[in-house]
């Protein structure tokens, strides 16, 4: 069973912003295996001959810790896991190992159909940072406690 691993997930070219500035990168994703019962999901990206990778217990916690890697640099990629408005649920997360997050849309609760995969291309226009996604979801949930 351990020679299954690393199950390489998606392997392929994704845009990255850089001061505005678009180009194609590759990109990788894969589990590595298991640490006891924990997944380790890996994910890296080649950005002008730099390889920059990260770890994580899920996809989406993955990658971003690869966005806290990029955004210092003032790069940004576009994947629906990088957008202001995608997050996953814990079950999403917990279950799915974050391959898939939810749009997440003011003032309605999201539904399957809101299920979009992590690392699925997105609108440039979308990217934000972690900071900002975050601030984004927490109003989301905040909206839904205030009633």
């Amino acid at each position: 069973m351990a020679d299954r691993y690393p199950e390489v997930l998606v392997e392929r070219e994704v845009v990255v912003v850089r001061g505005g500035e678009q180009a194609r990168a590759p990109l990788r994703a894969q589990l590595d295996g298991y640490e006891g019962p924990w997944p380790r999901y890996r994910v890296e990206l080649v950005v002008s001959k730099d390889l920059f990778t990260a770890t994580g217990p899920d996809l989406f916690e993955a990658l971003t810790r690869l966005r806290r890697q990029l955004e210092p640099a003032g790069i940004a990629v576009a994947a629906r896991g990088a957008r202001r408005d995608v997050w996953p649920s814990g079950m999403a997360r917990d279950m799915g190992g974050g391959q898939s997050a939810y749009v997440m849309r003011p003032g309605q609760r999201t539904e399957l159909a809101d299920l979009v995969p992590t690392l699925d291309d997105a609108p440039v226009e979308l990217l934000a940072t972690i900071a900002e996604q975050e601030e984004y979801r927490d109003a989301w949930l905040g909206g839904f406690r205030a009633r």
